[in-house]
């Protein structure tokens, strides 16, 4: 979906409608919690999610781990990665996610960058591209992830 207004109902009815999906690309797309666990709960079998410019609502994050197969994550000129991602104990880890793709994001927010490599935990490969606030701390919370 290209540079829309899609919202939670129009993710939902796309995630219901499309059970079989196993790659999503979502460009300017908003949403939130619901639309992202819509996605998971209906797309069983999705394994590679990519989220360009998105304007999703605070507490998407927490959702993603209901894509139970999802093994790519690509997050590409993102302003910011989750606005209000909520407190570590209601971040669970995307258990089989391999690959984590960050391209020309802003990584200024700690607490929005802590909050993905938790839930990002299990993945094997992360990729930088042209990330805007790179610093120490950003390196530090990649130590979360166990397998890197």
């Amino acid at each position: 979906l290209y540079d829309s207004s899609v919202t939670d109902i129009g993710l939902t009815i796309l995630a219901q409608g499309c059970r079989r999906l196993v790659k999503l690309e979502l460009i300017g797309c908003e949403g939130s919690y619901d639309g992202i666990k819509a996605i998971g709960q209906c797309c069983e079998m999705l394994q590679e999610l990519t989220l360009r410019a998105h304007r999703m609502e605070g507490g998407w994050l927490s959702a993603l781990p209901y894509c139970s197969n999802l093994k790519t994550l690509k997050l590409l000129s993102c302003e910011n990665i989750d606005p209000m991602p909520g407190p570590d104990e209601h971040l669970c880890s995307c258990l089989v996610l391999e690959e984590l793709y960050l391209e020309q994001c802003q990584m200024r927010d700690k607490s929005s960058v802590r909050a993905l490599f938790l839930v990002c935990e299990s993945v094997r490969e992360i990729s930088f591209k042209d990330c805007w606030g790179l610093d120490d701390d950003t390196f530090n919370y990649v130590t979360l992830c166990r397998k890197v």
